[in-house]
């Protein structure tokens, strides 16, 4: 993306103001006005939006919300030493880190992207795993857990019986991940499958060779969920390293696929602003308008991820989304070799939007 300036149409009059394209204009002109640190227009811009824009309004003035208040942020720390708080507008006290995973499985049930990509990177683990007697997965980012019960099940009705498996976990909350590995053990335990859970208390940034605990035997694989992209760059090369000296059978990455990592401000809004648009619309299509769960959603999980790409520069910006090609030249970079996409994942995702599922 240049960084030559954008040639942005001036506002139009108000009787327009409450208009999807005119919300754009609104805050197209704004983003250029903070990238030239012309600050009497942002404000201008700035306090124009705020009158229009509503986290509780169409789908377009939510996503404007998002972007006004992330401007905002960004317009503060400009002028400010001290960054401006980060807790959404309309409710002062965000919610704990259990209450988080809890809207993150409303995000999970209302929308298929997750599922999909779980389903496909346990196609590619399972298919991997073939007859292997014991299974070692490594998951980096656990959350919930909510991929591996429906692993568990296809190991379970694996012919010759199920292998043994360890899941060696790590989330950014102990008491979340204790709480997941209780739940998937008494799974594990319904289903007959032989099973390991053991917490990995470390960020992914401290982890040593000797955390992986590798076994004599045990067939190895990696899973990365939404999870690379918040790794410096500088600690990734060494982590992707220290896992190909690993020796994996396989390794599974899900990652958001978009450009909020280039050098340019205003190169990252308008991407930023594109891309969740549409998941905002996507929203307005699972959910209706006065639903708290899609408020909650909108406000915790992707208002946070808008404002860190939009107001945060450097270390601060961890929110690093890439395209599939740098992903492919990051992996290839360290060893690694790409696997087709299986056909029962490409039949699956054929059903879905054929509307047979």
């Amino acid at each position: 993306m240049s960084h030559n300036h954008l040639m942005v149409p001036p506002p139009v009059g108000p009787e327009e103001h409450d208009s999807g394209l005119q919300l754009v204009h609104l805050l197209l002109a704004c983003a250029e006005a903070v990238a030239k640190d012309d600050f009497m227009s942002a404000r201008k811009y700035l306090h124009h939006l705020n009158r229009v824009v509503s986290p509780l309004g169409d789908s377009m003035q939510r996503v404007a919300s998002c972007f006004t208040e992330a401007l905002t942020a960004r317009l503060a720390a400009t002028l400010a030493t001290k960054p401006p708080s980060s807790n959404p507008k309309f409710n002062p006290f965000p919610p704990n880190a259990m209450e988080i995973l809890k809207i993150y499985q409303i995000v999970y049930q209302a929308c298929p992207y997750i599922k999909f990509a779980h389903f496909t990177a346990n196609q590619a683990i399972f298919e991997a795993f073939e007859a292997e007697e014991r299974v070692h997965v490594i998951d980096l980012e656990i959350l919930q857990g909510y991929q591996w019960p429906a692993f568990m099940q296809a190991l379970a009705a694996r012919p010759g019986g199920p292998p043994f498996l360890r899941i060696p976990a790590i989330g950014s909350s102990p008491e979340a991940v204790r709480e997941t590995g209780r739940c998937l053990s008494e799974l594990a335990h319904s289903l007959h499958v032989p099973f390991e859970f053991h917490p990995v208390g470390e960020q992914l940034e401290d982890l040593e060779p000797h955390m992986f605990n590798r076994r004599v035997g045990e067939a190895l694989a990696v899973n990365s969920v939404n999870r690379l992209q918040r790794v410096p760059g500088h600690c990734l090369g060494n982590l992707l390293a220290m896992i190909r000296d690993q020796a994996p059978n396989i390794v599974t990455i899900v990652e958001q696929e978009a450009s909020h990592n280039g050098p340019y401000f205003l190169g990252r809004f308008l991407e930023a602003l594109h891309y969740y648009s549409a998941i905002f619309d996507s929203l307005d299509a699972t959910f209706p308008a006065e639903s708290p769960q899609r408020a909650k959603v909108e406000q915790y999980i992707f208002a946070p991820e808008i404002r860190n790409i939009v107001a945060c520069e450097g270390a601060e910006r961890v929110m690093r989304h890439e395209r599939l090609e740098k992903w492919r030249k990051i992996m290839e970079g360290k060893g690694f070799q790409g696997v087709p996409l299986s056909e029962n994942a490409v039949t699956l995702i054929e059903s879905y939007y054929n509307g047979n599922i």
